[in-house]
């Protein structure tokens, strides 16, 4: 840490900066001793406030990760700090959601995967960032997104508020405004993990979130596929019910979240099945009994898989003519009566012969 000015604009003696008369809260500046350009940020703070906040941006000095905007170094000049940091060309999410509106959900997720990793890495080093909001997620001219903020005071010392903040700063990437009382409307799982991270009972693991933001990243939920290309050739939906098989065989109880909203599909035809954040499956996809049970699940599969074929969901009556070999298996999944639906191994056995990839 240094404490001298060290002439007109410069700050420590190394830090010029390119306009002195620039009031913005981050200023461009050059440093002469590492030749290099750099970024300043001035801590305007009470002087009881200092000492705390001087021994936090030091600590943040440490942190080192792609999606972290670095802090390269802490000075204080004419009694104030200022944080020196690594400059990034990028727009603020709040700049770009104000300019041009809402992100699509993948641009968003890929967002959320970026400053998930940036906070999990502080966390790991015992750092709460305590600031994370939309104008200090930057985006990148490549589409990346880093976090900023670090080593500015805190509004929390929880890791978990971390996380709240991140669901309100994705429902700001997706919505276009803050969260109120009826945060991000929509059955899609980007919204639905949104509510849960903003819920009164906390955020999910965080492994949860960042299984679901990196799944969304790059995959395409079954019911946009549905939308975008009609009903799906049966041997392709017994390969994405085979999945979910798995997953449900898996998991360590009842899901009570299949439906076509929360399988994603990859570019060569792979399912997976999203984590439940139990925020309320379609009325289409739950079961007739109302209960969370794994002959619950199984019922949830058939419609998921009877949507996926059809290209709609089930109704009383709706008669199958795209199912094919499917079809058997599908009267059997939507059954009123739990105990006739195939148990999970059988499942598996019957869908795996309808797959030509898996035999």
């Amino acid at each position: 840490m240094h404490l001298d000015m060290g002439g007109a604009g410069k700050l420590a003696g190394r830090y010029r900066l390119l306009d002195p008369v620039d009031a913005a809260p981050v200023r461009p500046a050059f440093d002469e001793s590492g030749r290099r350009e750099v970024a300043v940020r001035e801590l305007r703070l009470p002087p009881e406030l200092r000492e705390a906040a001087l021994h936090r941006a030091r600590a943040a000095t440490a942190l080192r990760h792609p999606s972290i905007v670095p802090v390269l170094d802490v000075v204080v000049a004419g009694g104030t700090p200022w944080l020196v940091m690594e400059p990034v060309a990028g727009t603020s999410l709040e700049r770009a959601v104000g300019s041009r509106g809402p992100l699509p959900v993948t641009q968003a997720a890929r967002a959320g995967v970026g400053v998930l990793a940036a906070l999990t890495a502080g966390h790991a080093a015992a750092y709460v960032h305590g600031n994370v909001e939309p104008g200090n997620v930057l985006l990148t001219a490549r589409g990346r997104a880093v976090l900023t903020g670090f080593g500015l005071p805190s509004r929390s010392t929880w890791p978990s508020a971390d996380l709240w903040s991140l669901g309100a700063t994705l429902h700001f990437a997706v919505e276009g405004r803050p969260p109120r009382e009826n945060p991000a409307p929509g059955p899609d799982p980007l919204r639905s993990l949104i509510r849960a991270m903003l819920g009164p009972a906390g955020p999910p693991p965080v492994e949860v979130i960042r299984e679901t933001l990196e799944r969304l990243a790059v995959d395409q939920p079954l019911d946009r596929l549905i939308e975008a290309l009609g009903p799906l050739p049966p041997a392709e939906v017994a390969a994405i019910g085979l999945a979910i098989v798995e997953r449900l065989r898996d998991g360590p109880g009842p899901h009570g979240g299949v439906q076509p909203g929360n399988v994603l599909v990859d570019g060569e035809g792979r399912a997976t099945l999203l984590p439940s954040l139990r925020s309320g499956t379609p009325p289409a996809y739950a079961a007739p009994e109302g209960v969370l049970s794994p002959a619950a699940d199984l019922w949830s599969l058939g419609a998921t898989l009877f949507a996926a074929v059809e290209g709609r969901p089930p109704a009383p009556g709706a008669p199958l003519v795209r199912a094919g070999a499917l079809a058997p298996l599908l009267f059997r999944l939507l059954s009123g009566d739990p105990a006739e639906r195939p148990a999970l191994e059988e499942l598996a056995r019957e869908l795996r012969a309808l797959d030509p990839r898996s035999r």
